[in-house]
């Protein structure tokens, strides 16, 4: 199964050679869950069942939002606040900021 960004407007996938990376929902921190859902728009009291196939894609964080990366790891991991924007980065935009 192809997982596709849950944000409005956004159809990027996570498929091989995507320049983006997929985040999933928070698990624990139901507050931090609840703020994604919102973000993502849903009303803060929605009733749903399962957010554990519901993912946001790297286009809606910025820099800042992530853990600075230590070593070579090219895994992006991203900090306990950060909360998905509606920015969405083309294929263009990222494909420059990575190699420039």
């Amino acid at each position: 199964m192809v997982r596709t960004c849950k944000f409005p407007g956004c159809d990027h996938k996570n498929v091989p050679g995507s320049p983006f990376s997929f985040h999933r929902f928070p698990v624990s921190d139901i507050t931090m869950r609840q703020l994604w859902l919102v973000a993502i728009g849903y009303s803060a009291g929605a009733k749903i069942s399962s957010t554990k196939d519901f993912c946001v894609c790297s286009a809606h964080f910025s820099e800042d939002d992530y853990i600075p990366n230590r070593g070579n790891s090219k895994k992006r991991i991203l900090n306990t606040a950060a909360v998905p924007v509606p920015r969405c980065l083309s294929y263009t935009e990222i494909t420059y900021n990575v190699m420039s």
